[in-house]
């Protein structure tokens, strides 16, 4: 089987012994064939992981006898995020 590569739109015409046709490159194709379909694999898994540890302890009013109008308020409040971009 012979292959042969015509080119026709240089000024000058040479022909290519096998060392010299590795070396040709370039070309355009204006489809890409249906054989040459690469797929590329973009997924990924990631884990995160927040702890959290939260006491809260109110003692006011303690060790105390007879004690009238004690008043305690607690706002205790407690926030985590992660976020992968």
């Amino acid at each position: 089987m012979t292959t042969t590569l015509a080119i026709k739109d240089l000024s000058v015409t040479e022909e290519l012994d096998a060392r010299a046709m590795r070396a040709v490159r370039g070309g355009f194709v204006p489809f890409l064939p249906v054989f040459s379909t690469v797929k590329i694999d973009s997924t990924f898994n990631a884990s995160q992981l927040i702890g959290q540890t939260q006491n809260v302890v109110n003692m006011n009013g303690n060790n105390t006898a007879f004690a009238d109008d004690i008043k305690s308020h607690v706002h205790s409040t407690q926030n985590a995020q992660n976020n992968i971009y």
